[in-house]
């Protein structure tokens, strides 16, 4: 059970679909593990319901519906007939698992060292950049903050910053203010699911070396 949640303006957005692609998604990610967040996102698309329903209806074009269909049938044509081997394995969101086409142990992932690795998600979105990042147990990652935003739901095991300790299911927001050094549990490697609109910024002594291979 998720400890640490989107607030509710982010909810909002979700229930009204005005988040980018990669951060909708993440919140469809939460959603599917929280309970608490999915009642209050009903809510809100309840009242979005309302609102439509107050609005004077408008004529729209006769094959309007002919359209709508034949994007739905499209996009159904084109999605896989069997879920990723990933998503068996690994227990991957629903709404991750056509990004992933890999066992995430087959993944191309690519890092500064074998205890920090990360793999870029393809997601379609030019606001954010989507990545996994998978720290081995007991390892943590070099003290940083954010140049921007980043978003951050943890998909397996877990990790510890300096205030707080984060399981599975729990969304993160880190921010130019965070300044934090994510260690994993010892009882297993932990896998992130983040999204971000800017680099890292190392902050130590050697991490800073690290900051223009970050870009």
């Amino acid at each position: 059970m998720a400890n640490y949640h989107p607030n509710n303006e982010f909810l909002m957005s979700f229930a009204a679909g005005q988040l980018s692609n990669s951060l909708g998604i993440m919140i469809a990610c939460h959603l599917e593990q929280c309970e608490q967040c999915r009642r209050q996102t009903s809510k809100y698309e309840a009242l979005g319901g309302e609102i439509l329903a107050s609005i004077e209806s408008q004529k729209v074009s006769p094959d309007l519906i002919s359209q709508i269909m034949d994007k739905i049938d499209h996009q159904a044509d084109s999605k896989p007939d069997t879920m990723p081997t990933a998503a068996k394995n690994y227990d991957i969101p629903r709404p991750l698992r056509r990004f992933v086409p890999d066992n995430f142990d087959d993944l191309k992932w690519s890092g500064m060292s074998r205890n920090i690795r990360e793999y870029t998600i393809d997601i379609d979105d030019s606001e954010y950049t989507a990545k996994f990042y998978k720290i081995k147990a007991g390892k943590e990652l070099p003290q940083h903050t954010h140049e921007g935003s980043e978003f951050t739901m943890v998909m397996a095991g877990s990790f510890s910053d300096r205030t707080c300790h984060y399981h599975r299911g729990d969304f993160i927001l880190a921010d130019e203010q965070t300044v934090h050094q994510p260690r994993a549990s010892m009882d297993g490697d932990c896998i992130c699911f983040a999204v971000m609109d800017a680099p890292l910024k190392m902050t130590g002594f050697f991490g800073r070396m690290l900051n223009p291979f970050m870009r």
